[in-house]
């Protein structure tokens, strides 16, 4: 049967959100799925809890050795054998028709990739993100530099890989894989892929539910490291690509994304307490002599 998603779920201790993130996935009212759980050596019981969902013959269940979340993806892209593919996060959960919107919106354009809104899921609210109603009408993008400056240059941007699908050959003949960061890895393969994508079709409404726990990745990573140098590492290599690779048609993206990049920084640093002259500070002295803040100056750009 064609048109087959393919959806790669990395997992390392996440048990206590693993089954509603499993049960959301294969409650999809689109049911063509593989779904490929990529145990990342989890110390927890995640294993067991994604293992009895092999019942369903749609569940692919791979582990490896602890290498991290882009490892993870790439075995999970490498197993794929689906003419789309999707990853989810396997603390976060979906909506029930959210594949089925976005296949439909893919196959009516004929896009490369489809995208919808997401849903910031904390502990006592939902914040719908953009837009309450459900656009049925696609806006469609051949000039993907449009997509990008409309949907990644808002407050939230929407630069994740989660709420999209990808035509599964582009991914896997772009040679674009998930490198290892300590974060931004997602955005970068994003963008390193844009290139290859030449038509992209974006539907309104939160279908995907990110949710937001201080014990995640990104949290632990903001309290635990200069974020500044991090995100800087992370677009200096997506800048060293697209000048390397010849991607003139996107250099104009850089500029905006290096701004994303500095509003992330302050965002997830102030919310591990970081005092903000401190936050200035290490910024100014991380940006010096690196892309990210010649393209925020406007020495490139």
């Amino acid at each position: 049967m064609k048109n087959k998603i393919s959806i790669v779920v990395p997992v390392y201790n996440v048990s206590q959100y693993l089954d509603k993130c499993l049960m959301s996935i294969l409650s999809q009212t689109y049911e063509n799925l593989e779904v490929i759980v990529v145990n990342d050596g989890a110390t927890d019981d995640s294993g067991e809890i994604a293992k009895k969902y092999c019942t369903d013959k749609r569940i692919v269940y791979i582990k490896q050795e602890n290498a991290g979340v882009s490892a993870a993806r790439n075995n999970g892209i490498a197993a794929a054998t689906g003419d789309y593919i999707g990853f989810v996060d396997s603390d976060d959960f979906l909506e029930p028709q959210m594949y089925e919107k976005l296949l439909n919106a893919l196959l009516k354009s004929n896009a490369d990739m489809a995208v919808c809104d997401y849903n910031l899921v904390y502990d006592d609210r939902v914040v719908n993100n953009y837009s309450m109603t459900r656009n049925e009408s696609a806006e469609i993008y051949q000039d993907v530099y449009g997509y990008f400056s409309k949907y990644c240059a808002r407050p939230k941007p929407n630069n994740y890989i989660w709420t999209r699908i990808y035509k599964a050959d582009i991914v896997k003949s772009s040679n674009v894989i998930f490198e290892n960061y300590k974060l931004g890895d997602d955005t970068l393969f994003n963008f390193k892929l844009l290139p290859h994508i030449k038509k992209v079709t974006f539907i309104e409404g939160g279908y995907y539910n990110y949710l937001q726990r201080l014990n995640s990745n990104v949290y632990t990573v903001a309290k635990n490291n200069n974020l500044a140098e991090v995100y800087a590492d992370t677009f200096d290599a997506l800048a060293e690509y697209y000048e390397t690779n010849r991607h003139d048609d996107f250099l104009p993206c850089l500029p905006i994304h290096a701004f994303t990049r500095l509003r992330s920084i302050f965002f997830y640093s102030r919310l591990a307490g970081i005092p903000e002259l401190e936050i200035k500070e290490v910024i100014q002295t991380t940006f010096e002599n690196r892309a990210i803040g010649d393209y925020l100056t406007g020495t490139k750009g």
